[in-house]
Order: C-alpha cells, then structure tokens, then sequence
C-alpha cells in the first residue's frame, strides 16, 4: 500500500510539473494553416517560450504567438516585420521598413521566385483602405506590432486586420519538434 501511494505521489508531482512548464514556461502549439509556408507546415508542432517577451520587448524577424486582436480565444502565429515607431510600405511586391527594403529570406517562393508583397484590397463597397492595409506608408502605433505570414499570398495578418497589441502576446516560437523529421530551432 505504501508503494502505491508512493506511485501515486510521484506522478500527481509529475503531472502538475509539466503543467506548471506549460503555464508558465513553454507550451506547445499546432500550426493549422499554410500561412507560415515554408518555415511552418499545417501540422507542424510548436514549442512557444513564454518567458522572453518578460525580459525584452519583441524584434523584427521573431516568430510570435498572440491572440487574435477580433477573437481572443484564437491563437495565430506570424512573424513580426514591424515594431513600435517603424512606418512600413509595400513597393513592386517588396516590403521596406523605414525606407529601406527588408531583407526577407523566409519569405515562400512559388517557383522559385518569392512570393510578392502585397496590400490588402480596398473596404469592401469603398475605394478606401484601412490604414493599416500598408496601400500608403503606414507608421505602427506604440505598445503595439505589425505581424506578417511568410506565405504572402495566403495569409491572414496584420494588412488584414490590423497590429497586434503587446499584452496579446503570448510567446515567441523556439523550435518545431513534430514532425520528427522538421524537428528544428525557429
């Protein structure tokens, strides 16, 4: 009876342990659509550090988990391409931050060029764009990031619905580990 009990101690600790890490330290996550192409694959599982963002604000370039600013009970994940204070413009498909063309070598190719840049179309019944839409220079707002997928052409982001507010952050992705074989540092 003892070593029962035993048993049962040691996988209550067990369970409220890996809990605990993914409360508060890393919790996994399931890439559902081809936004992320090529770095994420539907199906792709994640491994998000919720730490870090406590100890410095996010950069350009990382990957990030945050709640849907319109639903936020969803969870999406893109890359950051604009902080606080950058203004952003999209010209012949490229996209430059304060005047200068990011480099973007994640960005999915489709027959071997890379996929174009794009604005988001214009107000549906309107010919305005919200400004966020990046049809003009667009200068994100402070506390707040301008997230992109790297599939251009097939991305829900922020030229669609606008920036992501620092407090929606959740973490920033450190690694794939399923697939096996896509097991790798993002």
């Amino acid at each position: 009876m003892k070593r029962a009990l035993e048993y049962v101690a040691i996988v209550v600790v067990a369970v409220l342990v890996a809990l605990a890490v993914q409360s508060w330290l890393v919790k996994p996550y399931r890439i559902p659509s081809e936004s992320m192409l090529d770095t994420l694959r539907p199906g792709d599982r994640v491994l998000v550090n919720r730490v870090v963002y406590h100890l410095r604000d996010p950069h350009r370039g990382d990957v990030i988990v945050f709640h849907y600013p319109e639903d936020p009970d969803v969870v999406f994940i893109k890359r950051v391409v604009g902080v606080p204070g950058d203004t952003l413009e999209v010209r012949d498909g490229r996209l430059y931050v304060n005047g200068r063309r990011l480099a973007e070598p994640y960005v999915h190719r489709s027959g071997g060029h890379i996929d174009p840049t794009v604005a988001q179309a214009a107000i549906a019944g309107s010919t305005m764009h919200d400004p966020w839409s990046l049809a003009e220079p667009y200068r994100v707002p402070g506390s707040h990031y301008f997230v992109m997928g790297d599939n251009r052409t097939d991305s829900d982001d922020s030229r669609d619905w606008g920036t992501v507010p620092r407090t929606a952050i959740v973490g920033e992705g450190l690694a794939t580990y399923w697939p096996f074989s896509r097991l790798r540092a993002l």
